[in-house]
C-alpha cells in the first residue's frame, strides 16, 4: 500500500540517483521526469588554458559558441524531459596540433606533466545557486582518491548527488594556479570539464 506522500516511481526507477531526480523535479513541480527514458549521461566541454595565476575558467558557459569535439552539448541546459545526477567529474588536459587541429592526446595532469594543475578547485553553479563550493582536483590523484581502487584513477566521486533539471543553466567554474607549463610553437593546450551520473532522455512514445 502506498503511503501518504511517500514519492511513487514506477519500476526500474530503484537507484538513488533517479529517486534523487524525481524528488528534486517533484519540488520544481515537474512531474513527468519520472516518465521518461532512463539514461547514463555525460557532459564536457574544454576551454583555451591561460596561465596565469587565478585564472577562472567558467565551463559550459556559452557553450554555444563551440563545437564537438571541444563539447557535447549545444547550450547550458538540459532540455525538455532531460535531467542529471552528477556523480563523477574528471579534468582533463587536451593537446591539438595549431596547424592541423587534430587532437594530438587527452590525458591526466600528471601524464601530461603538469601536476600543479591538480591545485585548482572548482564550483558548481544550477541557476547562480552554488551547489558545489571549492573542491580542490586533489580529489581526483589516486593518492588520495578514496575511489580510485587503482594507482591510474583521476575520476572524481562526489559524496553528494547533485541534479540538473530540465532548462535550469549550470556552470562550472574552475580557478587555476600559476603553474609551469611553457608555451608550444606547434601546439594548443585545452582543459577540460567532464561530468557523468545517471540520467533521463526525453521520451515521447516509449521507454525502452
Amino acid at each position: 500500500m502506498q503511503r501518504r506522500g511517500q514519492m511513487q516511481v514506477r519500476p526500474g526507477f530503484g537507484s538513488n540517483a533517479i529517486k534523487k531526480i524525481v524528488s528534486a523535479s517533484d519540488n520544481f513541480g515537474n512531474t513527468n521526469i519520472k516518465k521518461q527514458q532512463m539514461s547514463t549521461r555525460e557532459i564536457f566541454d574544454y576551454l583555451p588554458i591561460v596561465n596565469t595565476a587565478g585564472q577562472v575558467y567558467e565551463f559550459f558557459k556559452n557553450v554555444k559558441n563551440r563545437q564537438f569535439p571541444f563539447t557535447n552539448i549545444e547550450d547550458n541546459q538540459l532540455q525538455v524531459g532531460e535531467s542529471m545526477t552528477i556523480k563523477r567529474v574528471w579534468f582533463t588536459f587536451m593537446v591539438v596540433d595549431k596547424v592541423t587541429k587534430a587532437i594530438v592526446s587527452v590525458e591526466t595532469f600528471a601524464s601530461a606533466g603538469v601536476n600543479g594543475f591538480y591545485m585548482s578547485q572548482f564550483s558548481w553553479l544550477n541557476d547562480n545557486n552554488r551547489v558545489l563550493k571549492n573542491l580542490s582536483l586533489t580529489n581526483e590523484q589516486s593518492e588520495f582518491n578514496r575511489n580510485a581502487w587503482s594507482n591510474v584513477n583521476n575520476v572524481f566521486h562526489l559524496e553528494t548527488d547533485i541534479t540538473i533539471q530540465p532548462l535550469i543553466r549550470f556552470q562550472c567554474n574552475l580557478q587555476q594556479p600559476l603553474t609551469t607549463l611553457a608555451p608550444s610553437d606547434t601546439q594548443d593546450f585545452f582543459i577540460g570539464c567532464h561530468t557523468e551520473g545517471t540520467g533521463t532522455l526525453f521520451a515521447p512514445k516509449h521507454t525502452y
